[in-house]
């Protein structure tokens, strides 16, 4: 366990929320996107999904392999959609039903199909990321034993079977999911996974994580690193005090749940820190945040602040019932200003007990970004859903400002490794187990997903799978198809259209472009690797026809258009049921800037890629 006094590293950025750049268009007007300064800082490794490889979902005695037929259906639209990523989780029982490590049975059904799978993404190039379920005694799971048997499970994928494509192994699924685990278990787990992937001659760099449900980030608005106050430490005031000579003023952020009114924090100011004057504050009014947990944001500011200040104190005064974190606090001096992210103690001169992540003692909470801190896994994957679906009201835009504020605090804590959201989509109204997943059939899951999927192009993750490609237990209908079902074109869901074209025309190697964005449309550029030219995305969620200008060095290109609005039959080969372009446009060039238009409630793909 650690607490932020005894962090290892400090996360040297700001923290306050991303502002998306953006002006509001009439229905018909445009806007230029910049050229070049408008580059995404990722190292893109592709769009894909998660995918149960057994067939129609038969498991245990009523596991059966994959016919020819329907495999070869299978297939036919995985390549189509040329994912870059793939996420194919094993089952203990699959290969270990005895349930004594040591004794396996590599050929049962299950196992056979998911070879069969894995191997088909190696002839297409697809990388397949995994981990297990399965693995659900807490004891169990710290043991060197539960390491040993997924070592010989990646064992049996890398060098039995040859599967080299698999090139990370996650652990356990979502380990801070309800599973009775603490950061410290992990920890010890991912250790001993080191050493048994070390004796069985597996790199460590196939280690990946930690896997963990992070939906909850939004509650911040992405921000990792703060400091809170949580109620068991609420009811006696809490201290931080900065020293700075010549301070001329400050401006701070805080969150707050549940928003309450009263005094929920104090600054004064002092010249030799004993004797301290109060600070007349002024306050923004509270922003509620999007989360199961919603938390309220308020920014700081000083009205009047007093000459020859060289010490800074805020106090959190005993507030009952009340949790409160301060994200950042920027010191201003004539000179310019120092930013505190708040992520440890170690840009304060003096602290009092008390302080910790929020909502949780001395424990850590944001697994993430503790596992980036800690440099414990060579890629930094983690799940992110959204409350477009299960909170009504929740407007669609906030994904982006919240996740460049996470991929920017974890790529600068663990030094620029990759960030991989390894689940992804909408979150699901209810509960376990009885999460309604029908929204996942309508037309307007089409355009949600696509605006998702631009929105965390631009934040700079380096890749996304989906949740899900066909769904897995009958009542986890959350895919492009059902996976009960007969494969033929009829049985496509809306979102397949919008999602196969976005992993498809956004491969691997892509140079991403976050150009400014009209109100309600989202905007992607992107280069495609090698020769393969650009691909530009506009999503539309207003109900008025927009145009946007583009602005890109591409010189004179063809392109593709293919379309998909709300109210309107896509165009699709009535034998797939794969899109088709509605337009193309021949011999034009964006160096100069050209206007494209995007039908309102949906979306269009242009791309130079066959």
């Amino acid at each position: 366990m650690r607490n932020r006094s005894t962090l290892r590293r400090a996360l040297a950025v700001p923290v306050a929320a991303v502002a998306l750049a953006g002006i509001v268009l009439a229905p018909t007007a445009s806007t230029h996107a910049a050229p070049v300064d408008d580059a995404v800082d990722s190292d893109w490794l592709g769009f894909g999904y998660n995918q149960d490889p057994l067939y129609r979902g038969g498991d245990g005695d009523n596991a059966t392999e994959w016919p020819k037929t329907e495999f070869d259906k299978l297939t036919q639209r995985t390549d189509y959609i040329s994912p870059g990523l793939v996420r194919i989780m094993f089952n203990r029982p699959w290969f270990n039903p005895s349930g004594d490590v040591g004794d396996y049975d590599w050929e049962t059904p299950q196992m056979k199909n998911a070879y069969r799978i894995i191997a088909h993404y190696k002839q297409q190039g697809t990388k397949v990321v995994t981990g297990m379920w399965g693995v659900n005694s807490p004891e169990f799971y710290k043991t060197q034993e539960a390491a040993t048997l997924q070592a010989d499970l990646m064992s049996k994928l890398r060098k039995d079977k040859g599967l080299t494509n698999v090139v990370r192994y996650n652990g356990i699924n979502e380990p801070n999911n309800d599973k009775g685990l603490k950061y410290s278990d992990w920890v010890t787990a991912t250790a001993n996974l080191r050493v048994a992937f070390n004796r069985a001659g597996l790199g460590l760099d196939l280690i990946g994580g930690p896997d963990t449900a992070q939906a909850s980030i939004a509650a911040h608005e992405g921000d990792l690193g703060l400091m809170s106050v949580p109620v068991e430490n609420a009811g006696t005031a809490r201290h931080l005090v900065w020293k700075k000579a010549d301070l001329t003023g400050f401006s701070a952020r805080f969150y707050r749940t549940p928003d309450a009114r009263g005094v929920h924090w104090t600054f004064q100011a002092s010249k030799n820190g004993t004797s301290w004057t109060n600070v007349d504050l002024q306050e923004t009014a509270p922003v509620k945040t999007h989360a199961t947990t919603p938390w309220h944001r308020v920014d700081v500011t000083p009205r009047a602040f007093p000459d020859g200040t060289r010490f800074l104190r805020l106090t959190m005064p005993p507030v009952p019932g009340i949790e409160r974190a301060v994200s950042t606090v920027s010191l201003f001096t004539a000179t310019g200003a120092t930013i505190d992210p708040m992520n440890d103690l170690s840009k304060t001169d003096s602290h009092s007990p008390g302080w910790t992540f929020p909502g949780g003692g001395g424990e850590v909470q944001d697994w993430w970004l503790q596992s980036a801190l800690d440099r414990e896994v060579a890629q930094y994957e983690a799940h992110f859903y959204v409350h477009e679906v299960d909170i009504l009201g929740t407007p669609p835009e906030y994904p982006e400002a919240t996740l460049t504020e996470t991929v920017k605090q974890l790529k600068k804590a663990s030094n620029g490794g990759s960030v991989i959201l390894g689940e992804t989509g909408m979150k699901a109204p209810g509960d376990d187990p009885n999460k309604d997943y029908n929204f996942a059939k309508e037309p307007a899951q089409a355009v949600r997903m696509a605006d998702l999927a631009v929105q965390e192009a631009r934040a700079g993750v380096d890749g996304a799978m989906a949740w899900c490609l066909d769904g897995y237990a009958a009542k986890t209908s959350c895919g492009m198809w059902e996976h009960y079902d007969p494969i033929d074109p009829k049985t496509l869901r809306p979102w397949f259209y919008t999602w196969s074209l976005l992993s498809r025309y956004l491969p691997a190697g892509t140079q991403m472009y976050a150009p400014p964005q009209p109100t309600g449309v989202r905007v992607l550029k992107a280069k495609l690797p090698g020769d393969k030219g650009w691909t530009f995305v506009l999503v539309n969620r207003t109900n008025s026809t927009t145009r946007v200008s583009i602005t890109a060095p591409t010189g004179k290109i063809d392109l593709d258009k293919y379309v998909y609005s709300l109210g309107n039959t896509p165009v699709v080969d009535p034998t797939t049921g794969f899109p088709k372009p509605a337009e193309h446009l021949s011999n034009v060039t964006f160096d100069s800037g050209k206007e494209l238009s995007v039908a309102p409630n949906g979306v269009a793909i242009f791309t130079t890629a066959p």
